[in-house]
């Protein structure tokens, strides 16, 4: 069985690229030999996807499997996006495309422990504000024993390659003491990202609220924080965002 430990790494770490790696067969090819083996995946594609359901010594069936085609940068060709639950794993696994001469693999994302709606809200691609490219977002628990991070990471595909632009993480600890919970919503009003964090110490106690304004960098490839739209957005008395000068985020 494996697992992508390294590759997570990866993910959270930085806005490094997630490997990309050329694939032989097509994502049309590749969804219909998982899902039947027939034709077999050519052993580097198989080891390039680093699931052992793919290969024909494992039985076992791939089921929940789903191909989507996308627009995630500016060239005309689509993206491919192949999600499957993996018998073998017990895990969902998303696997992005892109065509440059030829279709490289150039997202490889795990959804352990839980996937949401059963893994149908795990990979979206959304548009948070206007002055942003679209991104694709793997929404996952992070967390371990005893606290759930329900994590949201946003990519952008740039120069055929996935970077990790932006996370978002909902976080809810339960065995330490006093434990807390920490929500985050994301409000937008055209190239403004608001970020409104609510924080109960202990849990269903009295919130403590922060409010952020971010805009996109184009050259740093994320959002950095705008202290000087900070009053237009945010009421500076409660930490909330003001109701009426933005607008919530849904799905993200």
């Amino acid at each position: 069985m494996f697992r992508l430990l390294a590759l997570f790494g990866a993910i959270l770490h930085g806005a490094e690229a997630l490997p990309v790696v050329p694939v032989q067969f097509t994502p049309d090819q590749i969804a219909l030999s998982l899902r039947t083996k027939k034709p077999p995946m050519p052993p580097a594609d198989c080891h390039a996807l680093r699931v052992s359901a793919c290969s024909l010594e494992y039985p076992m069936a791939v089921r929940d499997i789903s191909i989507r085609w996308v627009q995630l940068d500016d060239d005309p060709e689509l993206e491919a996006i192949i999600i499957a639950y993996m018998e073998t794993e017990w895990d969902y696994f998303a696997f992005i495309f892109d065509w440059k001469k030829t279709w490289n693999l150039v997202g490889n994302i795990i959804c352990e422990r839980h996937c949401y709606g059963n893994g149908t809200n795990f990979i979206q691609v959304h548009k948070l504000t206007e002055n942003e490219p679209k991104f694709l977002v793997a929404r996952r628990d992070l967390g371990g024993s005893g606290h759930s991070l329900d994590t949201r990471t946003f990519f952008q595909l740039r120069g055929g390659s996935l970077l990790k632009a932006l996370e978002v993480t909902d976080q809810y600890v339960f065995l330490t003491e006093p434990g807390y919970t920490s929500k985050v919503e994301l409000r937008q009003s055209k190239n403004w990202l608001i970020h409104h964090t609510t924080r109960e110490e202990p849990p269903e106690s009295p919130s403590k609220h922060a409010c952020k304004v971010l805009t996109w960098s184009p050259q740093q490839l994320t959002y950095i924080e705008a202290p000087t739209q900070r009053p237009n957005f945010c009421n500076p008395k409660t930490g909330r965002p003001y109701a009426d000068k933005s607008w919530p985020i849904t799905p993200y």
